[in-house]
């Protein structure tokens, strides 16, 4: 019984040595090392490593779709429309020993029947040779970089403040996007300056008026604008900011250059126009804008309403209040930055505009938000004048044509989530030219209108992450 005992012990040891001698001369295989995907909470939430990189990037966008109605006057008009956007969000930071570099890009892509579902906002865009700035145009968006107070790329102009933050159709304030180059300090307690030079071709309105040429008893007459001549100089953009709690103002000013071009006419579809531009008074003219704004908290009504109120004033630089190429279903009035006169001089267009919006909250989920703008612009005698068809229509005036215009507006926004909106807007405009004008679009006999009234309503559910 000791033999076997003592034969099976020494069995046992020796399978467990060769064991121990075959698992020592396997091959020993590391695992690669896995890169794990890090939570960056520096620059708040949504914020993760890059991996290999000391980086942190955040990834955002949104989809929306929109149903629209608006008011037409012809059969050739649609009057409803569909149109769908989807925007991509990319904010890189890192830190440096010199302070946070950022880098930051937001891509939008759209589709729909026609312009002005795509754009978004109802014929707000700037004129000749300027950026559309639509709402759900495809596109580069913004694309800047920030360092140590520097913003350099495309970004929203540094003049603007409201900028249609809460509405879905466009009413009037400045908000353009821009290639800029800016430096903006910090003085501590909520307070900045910033001083921009950006790009003046974003900001120029400018082109043939609707005039017509006739006989008066200095001859014969044109009311025109401009062709623009190529830019020597970028805007000068400069704001004062104040942040605290109970709200923001914010203080802007703007030079804008105004340089036109030596043509004397301008043939389009048959039809010469003549530019009084050989005898200009001036090689170049500077136009200017200037604009105070408010936002107030008012937690004291429910929390998260806000009340935003803004007014500008310019001076040869109109898309600085919120001009743009401007058409109306049947009123087509154009605006212009500057124009020539009866002599040859360059005379510069003025107007002002005033907006405000109220947002409240009637529940957390159930907001909505009522706005309104109105916009006046002035041009003298030289820029417009009596025409027309006397014998059929009366006199009518023609050319830059001064006008105002009111909008005012209402939404309501659901939210069943955080990030999900299902929304309904209706916004009404009227606009009143100085006497009678030129209905265009009337798609029957010539006529002459004194203002027109307009509606435009909008569905529009969005989500953003």
């Amino acid at each position: 019984m000791k033999l076997v005992k003592s034969l099976l012990l020494g069995t046992a040891a020796g399978i467990v040595a060769v064991a121990g001698a075959n698992a020592a001369d396997l091959p020993n295989k590391k695992g690669a090392p896995v890169e794990y995907v890090r939570v960056c909470s520096e620059y708040g939430k949504g914020f993760f490593y890059i991996p290999g990189s000391d980086a942190c990037i955040q990834i955002g966008g949104r989809v929306r779709a929109d149903t629209e109605y608006r008011q037409t006057y012809n059969r050739s008009a649609d009057t409803v429309g569909f149109g769908a956007q989807a925007r991509i969000n990319l904010d890189v930071r890192q830190n440096t020993p010199y302070g946070t570099v950022r880098a930051y890009m937001r891509y939008s892509l759209a589709h729909s029947a026609s312009d002005w579902q795509t754009a978004g906002r109802y014929t707000t865009t700037t004129g000749a040779g300027g950026n559309s700035n639509t709402a759900g145009g495809s596109g580069l968006d913004l694309a800047y970089i920030q360092f140590a107070g520097l913003t350099a790329g495309r970004v929203q102009s540094f003049f603007d403040y409201y900028a249609n933050n809460y509405n879905f159709a466009g009413i009037r304030n400045s908000d353009t996007k821009t290639q800029a180059l800016a430096y903006t300090f910090n003085f501590g307690s909520g307070v900045s300056l910033t001083a921009a030079l950006e790009d003046g071709n974003e900001r120029r309105l400018y082109g043939r008026s609707n005039a017509f040429t006739f006989r008066d008893s200095t001859g014969i007459r044109d009311y025109n604008g401009y062709e623009s001549a190529g830019a020597t100089a970028p805007d000068v953009v400069g704001n004062l900011m104040v942040n605290q709690s109970w709200g923001a103002a914010q203080l802007s000013g703007a030079l804008h250059q105004v340089r036109p071009a030596f043509s004397s006419s301008v043939t389009a579809n048959g039809v010469t126009t003549r530019y009084l531009t050989n005898n200009l008074d001036k090689d170049t003219d500077y136009g200017w804008a200037v604009k105070g704004a408010v936002k107030l908290n008012l937690p004291m009504i429910a929390p998260g309403d806000e009340l935003w109120v803004e007014a500008a004033y310019s001076q040869g630089a109109l898309s600085y209040i919120g001009a743009g190429s401007y058409s109306m279903p049947t009123l087509n009035i154009p605006t212009t930055d500057a124009y020539v006169g009866a002599n040859g001089g360059i005379k510069l267009s003025s107007g002002w505009s005033v907006m405000a919006d109220f947002l409240h909250y009637w529940t957390p989920g159930l907001r909505s938000n009522l706005f309104a703008s109105y916009m006046k612009i002035d041009t003298n005698s030289n820029a417009y004048g009596l025409g027309g068809l006397s014998n059929v229509l009366g006199n009518y005036n023609v050319g830059f044509v001064p006008m105002s215009e009111i909008r005012v507006g209402t939404n309501l926004i659901w939210s069943p989530v955080k990030n999900f909106d299902i929304g309904v807007e209706v916004l009404y405009t009227r606009t009143d030219p100085k006497g009678r004008v030129l209905d265009y679009n009337n798609g029957g006999p010539v006529k002459t209108i004194s203002s027109e009234d307009n509606w435009q309503g909008r569905l529009r559910v969005q989500r953003d992450f």
